[in-house]
């Protein structure tokens, strides 16, 4: 499986808003963690209701589905850079007839991380009920993370992007021309290059360094020391 690291936007940490055409999401507009497994609705405004299957759908009957753009849909397993603002951007492939309005994005914990007192995998909220108009978003790993964890290094991450109208119970059942839920599966990675206490300066790019260039001296030696082998 293919696995690419993806250039990351430097963090504020005194920040704690992010705006995404024009809408801001902050730490009390819904992040923590779920406690009711699925039985919960990402949704503020929804009465919970399926939404109708009928108005505005597809002729094929098929749901509307997500395409990625960055990460790019052809990595399966994208590296996500810890500590860091993971850009996000997608459109709509041609089944999606009636876009959703606002969109909630859900995160997933790997095996392993539980709901406290339980056995159900440990969800959180990265956003949501935000604007769904522009189609991307920018993650912050450090504030939009599980309230007392820490993402670390590692595999087994699930993001998911669902339509907040139909709501996370419903996200998996089919609505002609409707946003079915989207999942993408990805690992976080700690960036070493920020460190100079191992030799290594800040925004080191290996690809750009020059070669060393050798000294006089050193071929001089080099050859005083091949010459004087045989005799030795």
């Amino acid at each position: 499986m293919l696995s690419l690291k993806f250039p990351t936007i430097p963090v504020d940490h005194g920040k704690r808003q992010l705006t995404v055409g024009g809408a801001t999401a902050t730490s009390d507009s819904g992040f923590g963690i779920s406690l009711n497994g699925n039985k919960d609705s990402p949704s503020k405004t929804s009465s919970g209701s399926k939404p109708s299957s009928t108005s505005s759908g597809s002729s094929n009957g098929q749901p509307g589905r997500i395409v990625m753009k960055t990460p790019p849909r052809a990595v399966e397993s994208p590296l996500f850079e810890a500590a860091s603002q993971v850009k996000l951007q997608w459109e709509y492939d041609n089944n999606m007839k009636k876009p959703p309005s606002k969109i909630t994005i859900r995160g997933q914990m790997p095996d392993g991380y539980n709901e406290p007192g339980t056995t159900k995998p440990l969800y959180w909220y990265i956003a949501q009920n935000i604007s769904a108009s522009a189609k991307a978003y920018n993650w912050d790993t450090i504030t939009q993370s599980p309230p007392g964890y820490t993402l670390r290094e590692g595999t087994g991450y699930k993001l998911y992007i669902i339509d907040s109208e139909i709501g996370w119970d419903n996200s998996t059942h089919v609505y002609p021309g409707r946003l079915f839920q989207f999942m993408l599966p990805f690992s976080m990675y700690n960036s070493r290059y920020g460190q100079t206490n191992d030799g290594v300066p800040k925004n080191y790019n290996p690809n750009a360094a020059a070669r060393p260039a050798v000294s006089c001296i050193a071929i001089a030696v080099a050859l005083a020391v091949a010459i004087a082998a045989p005799i030795l």
